[in-house]
């Protein structure tokens, strides 16, 4: 079984400059999450895959209907992972900061974050799970989001997938893992 990961193309991201406070950091995140993209150039061919499957926020949406021309499966299991402001009053930040310390928290368990490590690792082998489950499909292209790529990179090298190793997800750039049976 081979899968195809792809980052959604950039994100033409809601305007918010200079210090921000945590409510307007969140407001931000809302902003984004609906944000248009920004369409990518895309040149691999679409015949190496016989099913797409795709996050539903809108960035991944409109990326894996501009680059697969097939059936799309779209699930809320394959959602970024949420980042939240660690508190809404408070310090007055930059967004790449609030972005950074949100992971931070994510990380270590703080309880500002919608969501655990331990629900994130859940939905991350639920998702494999049922890409493995179908075993007509030889290749499914995933369009997903980066830090959610990272966490399902992981898993599926503990399931002995092989692929080239990513460090930071680009977007639009795909990431083929595949499964060598002995």
């Amino acid at each position: 079984m081979k899968f195809g990961l792809v980052r959604h193309f950039k994100v033409e991201p809601p305007p918010l400059q200079g210090w921000v406070n945590g409510r307007q950091f969140n407001e931000w995140v809302r902003l984004y999450d609906a944000a248009d993209i920004r369409t990518g150039e895309w040149n691999q061919p679409a015949e190496l895959w016989d099913h797409c499957l795709c996050s539903d926020l809108p960035r991944a949406v409109d990326t894996a209907r501009s680059i697969y021309s097939g059936s799309i499966t779209f699930t809320e299991q394959l959602r970024e992972i949420e980042v939240a402001a660690v508190s809404v009053s408070g310090p007055r930040l930059p967004v790449p900061w609030w972005l950074a310390l949100g992971r931070l928290s994510w990380i270590f368990g703080h309880r500002s974050q919608p969501e655990s490590r331990r629900t994130t690792s859940q939905r991350v082998k639920a998702a494999v799970d049922l890409l493995e489950s179908v075993p007509q499909r030889s290749g499914v292209l995933i369009v997903t989001h980066g830090a959610f790529m990272k966490q399902l990179e992981r898993e599926l090298r503990r399931r002995s997938y092989q692929g080239k190793r990513m460090g930071h997800p680009r977007n639009g750039q795909l990431y083929t893992y595949e499964k060598i049976e002995n």
